[in-house]
Parts: C-alpha cells; structure tokens; sequence
C-alpha cells in the first residue's frame, strides 16, 4: 500500500505526538528559564543539569515545530526521535537523582531551588526554612520531562511502523535516483553559462565570403 492511499490515524497520532512535545518542552524550559532569571539576579552559578535540560527542552522545541506536519518524508527521521528520546531521559534521570527521592524535602531543594526560587536569600543564608517555595515547578519540571522522553519514543516508533509499512525502501531510492538523474541530465544540457550544448558557438559558425570585385 502507498502512503498517499494510507489512512489518517498515523498521521493524527503524529500530530498529536509533536503537539505534546512542543507543549512539554516550553513547559520544562519556561520554568528552568525563570529559575535562571533568579539566579542571574543573585548572580550565582548554575546547575549544570538545569543548563543541559534547557537546551536539550530548546533544541525539542524547534525540531517538532518543523516535524509537525505529517508529510512522507519527515516520517524517515525517526532516528531523530530516538536520539531526543534518549536526551530527554538522560536529563530526566539528571533532574531526578538532583533531588532524589525526597524531591521537595531534600537539601539541594531547600538550599538551592527552593532557597532561590523564593527569593529567600533576602532573608537569611542558605539552610532556612524555604516553606516549600517553588515545590509545584519543580515537580511539574519532572513530570513534563518524563512524558518528554516517552513521547519521543512513541514518535520514533510511529515513524519505524510507517516507513516499513507504507514507505518502500526501493521505491524511495528509485524515486531519488529518478532525481538525481534528472537534475544531471538538466545540468549536462547546458555549459557556457547557460548556453546548449548542441548550439555552434561563434568560432564554430562560417562566416560568408563576399568578393568584391576590382573595377
């Protein structure tokens, strides 16, 4: 069967799949964004982890923006999606283990995220009760990120369902050499700037004679 007589569930749930990245991703990244926007204000360093989670939230942003419509060919980067899929669990599993089990309970919550997010070096050093300030953020931050990495993985394996049943892999490399030989072909017509090549150039062309006859 060909794409173009295929149904439209996969495509929906494609739809669907990129929606929910772009949504998780500028979640993830407009909390981790306000979190730096404090830091700078303090001026102090920060988390390594925070930073990757950023970029790899930035770099998801663009890439399922531009994947978004369910055209043929875009189902061929699948293997894109693994390899978000497999950045997204690595700062997933970076955010996690920060705070560990205790999540909003730990010391780095209390003295860094929680510390910072309420703005409590205003009041004293850190170590002071922070009254869960920024608790819901940073769980959402988790969360967010964890249906990230599971929407990639969905996405790469939609994309491997629908090239292996809908996408000839000779069809296509047939389609791309049709391509390429007609783009060549076009291009081997032409030299001098444009000019056929079957076309006699001016050296080539005989010019007439005229005698001129002596009085």
């Amino acid at each position: 069967m060909s794409y173009e007589k295929s149904g439209s569930t996969h495509k929906v749930l494609s739809i669907i799949l990129r929606l929910g990245q772009i949504c998780c991703a500028a979640i993830v990244l407009g909390i981790l964004a306000r979190f730096s926007y404090l830091l700078t204000i303090r001026q102090v360093h920060e988390n390594s982890r925070l930073v990757y989670a950023m970029v790899v939230a930035g770099m998801s942003i663009i890439y399922s923006f531009l994947l978004c419509p369910p055209f043929r060919n875009l189902f061929m980067s699948f293997p894109c999606d693994f390899i978000l899929f497999i950045m997204w669990l690595v700062a997933y599993c970076l955010l996690q283990t920060q705070s560990g089990t205790r999540t909003c309970s730990s010391a780095w919550y209390r003295d860094y995220w929680g510390y910072y997010w309420g703005s409590y070096w205003r009041v004293g050093r850190p170590g002071i009760n922070v009254h869960r300030a920024g608790c819901s953020h940073w769980r959402t931050v988790l969360a967010f990120s964890f249906i990230a990495w599971f929407a990639y993985l969905l996405s790469g394996i939609l994309g491997i369902y629908v090239f292996h049943k809908y996408i000839k892999v000779k069809e296509t490399a047939n389609e791309f050499k049709h391509q390429a030989k007609k783009h060549l072909g076009r291009d081997s017509q032409e030299n001098d700037y444009g000019r056929p090549v079957n076309e006699p150039t001016g050296a080539g062309v005989s010019q007439p004679v005229t005698e001129v006859s002596q009085v």
